[in-house]
């Protein structure tokens, strides 16, 4: 019997060994024949040249050493490559089959999850490979539903404060503020409010509208949803907290202290329909270089970035972004060739170069220190002085704020949609119908007064919560 044992101790101990090597020795990769893997993103303009110039690099060298030949095309922006990636998994009419590789929120990722198979990272990257970024951002691609991790970081984000430094320090002289006047979003509305009485002009624009309403909420210690294991959710949307954002969300929208006609709120930065914005560390290089208010009249700016604002009563908090890379579950070539194209472009040296030169952040630990991106600032690698602000904006962020990311879930998509819309929609449409009372020659004090009423707050506060449980429960 005691040799029968040892025996099975022995046999049980080669086959996991075997196993094991078989396990790590197996490529189905053949220089000889290569295969091509598709990427698609979103990236645009100085990101889109850097991401194409990495690609060029791992094509040139380990791409030929290994057999992949990677394809990668943008999309448009996210809304347009959600779209095509959902469109694609649907298999729609005229959408193109799924890539085997696509950029992705978790938002979009969760619901293509539920019509195609996506490749968990785990079966990939072993768990030391994934200790080795930031545990933060691989959490945000972490599915409620099984725990595990569907999505890739590849570069993250924040948001920033945005100023015109320029329009800013004589307005904060004369009015005796300083850069901690904007640190809140209380003061912030206050400064909006004088700027808007001195000028006429708006002070501020805001864009992620959903990041707004999520991050006030978690600022004053309470998550938007309450999530289920199975996946679903509920709204958890305190009254109080509603009227915080009311207060400074919609109130200075209406009354013309905040102002948004652009697309992206660093459209109306160039048009210098407001000074300041808050937008995505990502979008650091469009701060605008110059202020156009007509042809004639182009004045040069410098920038002024600050750390994202908070709300006195709140905490430190600000939201976590960035599309990370998601795989789609197909073969075993192309499977192993994406997670080894995502491991090179995530590795420190290229990870760090493109993340810095972009306005991202490395997604892994030993590269997150701030002197690290701040040489590749000194080496040349970034030139937009916006950039190189928001880096340093931020890295006070990394230090005394918590990041913050919503979980997705069944119906996530649809829910950002909408707290993306609803409320700056009803300030388009109540702005409209002030200036057309105002033309038919009705009192403007009036008119606004009626429109930030409790009452009008209370019509949209219901609103939002009944449009929130018809998509939350399938309706």
């Amino acid at each position: 019997m005691k040799k029968f044992s040892l025996i099975l101790i022995i046999m049980s101990l080669l086959i996991v060994t075997f196993g094991c090597s078989s396990k790590e020795a197996k490529d189905p990769l053949n220089p000889d024949k290569p295969i091509t893997v598709t990427i698609w993103h979103y990236y645009n303009g100085n990101t889109k040249e850097a991401f194409d110039t990495l690609v060029s690099e791992f094509n040139e060298t380990v791409g030929i050493e290994r057999g992949i030949v990677v394809d990668a095309k943008s999309q448009g922006d996210v809304t347009q490559l959600a779209t095509a990636v959902f469109d694609a998994a649907n298999e729609s009419i005229g959408s193109a089959p799924m890539p085997d590789i696509f950029a992705s929120y978790a938002d979009n990722a969760f619901r293509v999850h539920q019509i195609i198979d996506l490749v968990s990272l785990d079966q990939y990257f072993t768990v030391d490979e994934l200790e080795e970024y930031r545990s933060e951002f691989l959490e945000e691609g972490q599915f409620i539903t099984d725990q595990k991790y569907y999505i890739m970081p590849i570069a993250k984000s924040s948001e920033n404060l945005y100023i015109n430094k320029n329009y800013w320090e004589p307005f904060a002289t004369e009015y005796g503020y300083t850069e901690s006047d904007l640190s809140t979003w209380e003061s912030i509305n206050e400064v909006a409010k004088v700027y808007y009485e001195a000028t006429g002009k708006g002070f501020f624009s805001l864009d992620a509208n959903a990041n707004y309403l999520l991050v006030a909420n978690r600022q004053h210690g309470q998550e938007f949803y309450v999530y289920n294991e199975d996946g679903t959710v509920s709204v958890n949307f305190n009254v109080e907290i509603a009227k915080k954002i009311w207060d400074n969300f919609y109130v200075p929208y209406i009354n013309g202290y905040f102002v948004k006609t652009g697309r992206f709120s660093s459209d109306d930065a160039k048009t210098g329909s407001v000074i300041s914005y808050t937008g995505s560390t990502a979008g650091a290089a469009y701060f605008p270089s110059t202020v156009s208010f007509n042809e004639q009249e182009v004045v040069e700016i410098e920038p002024l970035v600050l750390p994202y604002p908070y709300f006195e009563s709140g905490e430190k908090i600000a939201i976590q972004q960035g599309a990370g890379m998601c795989v789609t579950k197909s073969d075993e070539a192309h499977e192993y060739a994406s997670a080894l194209f995502l491991k090179w472009f995530t590795d420190s040296a290229q990870n760090l170069k493109f993340a810095v030169s972009t306005g991202y952040f490395p997604v892994k630990n030993s590269v997150l220190e701030a002197s690290q991106m701040i040489e590749q600032i000194d080496a040349g690698n970034v030139t937009s002085p916006a950039i190189v602000e928001s880096i340093k904006a931020t890295e006070i962020m990394f230090n005394n704020y918590t990041l913050y990311n919503s979980k997705p879930f069944l119906g996530s998509y649809e829910m950002r949609t909408l707290l993306d819309t609803h409320l700056i929609t009803k300030i388009q449409n109540d702005l409209e119908y002030l200036n057309t009372q105002i033309e038919a020659g009705e009192d403007r004090d009036k008119i606004l007064s009626n429109l930030t009423s409790g009452d009008s707050f209370e019509e949209w506060y219901q609103d939002l919560l009944n449009e929130s449980s018809l998509i939350l429960n399938g309706n």
